[in-house]
């Protein structure tokens, strides 16, 4: 092998690690970026500025505190498998799991706005879908 064709072989080699240690350099203050990021909620004719991490811990104190592992494993199925069905209402347990996250406003009944006992089935809200997306960028 030459001098040039292994400087070549050289460079194609270089350039991916090259790569990655500036994207482990940068990940950090991209985090940052992320996390300062401002959202504009508009209810009513009201509009609110605030941080996604802020949102976050808004609506896990609306909750009654921060969400239990089993709550956010709930929400995080949701949002990755859509609406969940409860032929014949949701049931003890799960009731008792689901109430808090309900009345926070993360998931909603169908039909719309019937108890957790008669619902046939639960989806993410628009707020909870947020609220996943804010926990991605603590990560």
């Amino acid at each position: 092998m030459t001098f040039s064709e292994f400087s070549s072989v050289l460079q194609i080699v270089i350039w991916p690690v090259v790569a990655l240690i500036a994207i482990a350099v940068v990940r950090p203050y991209l985090a940052a970026l992320l996390a300062g990021a401002k959202v504009k909620l508009s209810m009513g004719g009201q509009s609110i500025e605030t941080t996604l991490p802020e949102l976050r811990e808004v609506i896990e104190e609306q909750a009654g505190g921060i969400l239990t592992p089993e709550h956010i494993a709930y929400l995080e199925a949701l949002f990755a498998h859509g609406v969940k069905s409860y032929p014949k209402g949701i049931e003890g347990e799960e009731q008792k799991l689901l109430r808090p996250v309900r009345n926070s406003g993360l998931i909603m009944t169908i039909p719309k706005d019937a108890s957790l006992g008669s619902a046939h089935s639960i989806q993410l809200s628009a707020l909870g879908r947020l609220y996943l997306r804010a926990r991605q960028i603590k990560k």
